[in-house]
């Protein structure tokens, strides 16, 4: 591998339900620094060992059987020293939602699990599962996909009751929702996309418009045209129509003038007439 990137991620793995497996094999000396994606990660060795640096923490070291969860948006300092092949789950938030919205698990101690460091996990229920995941991933067995998805269940348990997992899925979406929409608020004489906003949130665009329409109701692209709107009337009280359009990313004058009169009924030309009448 020359370079730890989502492309070479993708090539060589599987998708089901609930979660993305991914394979590594690293032939040689290998060093890199990354940022995980909008998932939590479970990460093993099938071979070798890695050394991990998480969030300018101390560095873990952990070999076959042995595991890690990576939470979302982690910065990753990574070493490795011997020929290695890696595997990692990333379990999707429903799958995580869904165990903890149906499991009983009672801890005789409070732990805040944020405070913790990331420890590396030895579990022989976990090891248990992942491996006959992989050896079902690797089959020809027509329904591997459900039977993978039964094992993520597994697993995805155990990690709760290792107390390495919670459900902070609901919190993360809605903080992301909240940055999103000061971004667009922020920059929206900058002209500022959503695809940006996806980029800058670390997440796929898809993700980020499925997360951010169940959260607000409207996708993220009609709910920055509807800021954009609102701030053309401002901008209409000192400035002509076809600067207001130009300065708010419109080079379409007659599209502006479309969505503004869809928006307040008037054509922003009605509006500039009427405030100034009335002022």
């Amino acid at each position: 591998m020359n370079r730890f990137d989502r492309n070479l991620e993708l090539m060589d793995g599987l998708e089901t339900e609930y979660l993305r497996i991914m394979y590594y094999d690293f032939d040689s000396y290998y060093s890199d620094k990354y940022r995980s994606y909008e998932y939590n990660r479970l990460c093993t060795i099938i071979n070798g060992e890695k050394k991990v640096k998480i969030n300018n923490e101390d560095t873990i070291t952990y070999s076959k059987d042995q595991f890690i969860l990576l939470k979302p948006n982690s910065d990753v300092n990574m070493e490795i020293t011997k020929p290695t092949k890696a595997m990692v789950l990333e379990l999707s938030d429903r799958l995580i939602t869904q165990i903890n919205d149906k499991i009983n698990l009672d801890f005789e101690d409070e732990v805040n699990i944020n405070e913790i460091s990331i420890p590396v996990i030895k579990d022989s229920n976990i090891s248990h599962a992942v491996n006959r995941l992989a050896l079902t991933a690797s089959s020809s067995d027509k329904n591997k996909e459900f039977i993978i998805d039964l094992y993520a269940q597994e697993i995805t348990y155990n990690l709760f009751k290792n107390r390495v997992l919670h459900n902070s899925t609901k919190e993360k979406s809605v903080s992301d929702i909240q940055k999103a929409i000061c971004l667009m608020k922020e920059h929206i004489l900058d002209n500022i996309t959503v695809s940006e906003i996806a980029f800058t949130l670390n997440m796929s665009l898809t993700n980020f418009s499925m997360k951010f329409k169940k959260a607000v109701g409207i996708s993220p692209n009609s709910y920055l045209t509807n800021l954009k709107l609102t701030k053309a009337q401002e901008l209409l009280k000192v400035k002509n129509v076809t600067e207001v359009a130009y300065i708010l990313g419109y080079e379409n004058i007659s599209h502006f003038i479309k969505l503004y009169k869809n928006k307040f009924g008037i054509t922003p030309k009605q509006y500039s007439l009427k405030y100034n009448d009335t002022y």
